[in-house]
């Protein structure tokens, strides 16, 4: 955990332009942002799916299967 770092929520943030997400995942795409994540990792098709294999504000979004499949 010594590599975790907190950061802080992004309230009232902007959402990249053309991203469309719902209120309670649009905190979880900002907080990868600001912490300048290289991806997020989510299971959430039904709100994240269209994104999947793109890059939105700099991290690349990728299903935890996908992302695995690219480190072999």
């Amino acid at each position: 955990m010594d590599s975790v770092r907190i950061v802080p929520e992004m309230l009232g943030s902007p959402l990249p332009p053309g991203v469309q997400l719902a209120e309670k995942d649009a905190p979880i795409l900002l907080a990868a942002i600001e912490a300048r994540a290289t991806h997020l990792l989510t299971g959430d098709v039904r709100d994240f799916g269209r994104y999947f294999g793109k890059r939105l504000g700099g991290v690349l979004v990728l299903t935890p299967g996908e992302y695995l499949r690219g480190r072999q």
